[in-house]
Order: structure tokens, then C-alpha cells, then sequence
């Protein structure tokens, strides 16, 4: 048991570090692609807060969005100041529609990480055995 202990040790730092670039380039790759503004700035902010905040940025960009879909101010200080200032003018007053979008949007690029992280830690348990 202190042997796979001691190897889990050692593999979380890893597949951490490999699971937070991939899944920022993941995301970013939504974002260029993405041929909804709205859509586009949602997967950019979080592509910049995986950057920035590693694992957890996922899940603070997705509240700060959500705050400025709810007309509130958010806390972007990990964001870029254009992408920032493109996020509090597109979303903070955003009409029905294009919250439906933003919210797709959050939904689809939690999925890409998520599926990434399984990936990734079923490939680095499997060949550490």
C-alpha cells in the first residue's frame, strides 16, 4: 500500500500541471473557434483562468460569469484587461438570449475539462504500473 502511495504522490503534481495546459489549450481552441461572440468570450475567460489559476479556475470563472450575467460587477483581476473589459460589456447587460449562449458555453468547456482530467489520470495511473 506505501508503494501506490507513494506513487499516487508523485502522479497528482504531474497530471495536474499536464491537465491545466491542456485543458487551457483545449478551451482556447473553443474560444478561437467559436462563432458566437458571447460564446467567444465566455471560453476565453476561462481559458485565461486556467492560465492563471490553474485547476480552480474553472470553477471562479464560471461564478464570476455567472455574477455578470446577473448584472452584478465580478472580480477578473486574473483575466487580461481587454478580455476582461470585452466580458463586463458583453455580458453585464446581456439580453436573454445571449445568457442561454454564455451558459452553453460554461457547460461545454466544463465538459472538455472534465473529460480531459479522466483521460489524463487514467493514463498516468496506467503507466505507473
Amino acid at each position: 500500500m506505501s508503494d501506490f502511495s507513494n506513487v499516487l504522490d508523485t502522479l497528482i503534481p504531474l497530471v495536474g500541471g499536464a491537465l491545466v495546459d491542456k485543458a487551457k489549450d483545449e478551451i482556447k481552441t473553443l474560444a478561437d473557434d467559436a462563432d458566437d461572440p458571447t460564446k467567444k468570450i465566455v471560453f476565453t475567460l476561462i481559458a485565461e483562468a486556467v492560465s492563471e489559476l490553474g485547476e480552480d479556475g474553472l470553477d471562479i470563472a464560471e461564478a464570476e460569469i455567472k455574477r455578470l450575467l446577473n448584472g452584478r460587477s465580478a472580480e477578473l483581476d486574473w483575466a487580461s484587461p481587454r478580455t476582461a473589459s470585452d466580458a463586463v460589456a458583453l455580458l453585464q447587460n446581456a439580453e436573454r438570449a445571449r445568457k442561454k449562449k454564455a451558459k452553453a458555453a460554461i457547460a461545454k468547456a466544463g465538459k472538455v475539462f472534465g473529460a480531459l482530467g479522466a483521460i489524463f489520470f487514467k493514463a498516468a495511473v496506467s503507466g505507473a504500473f
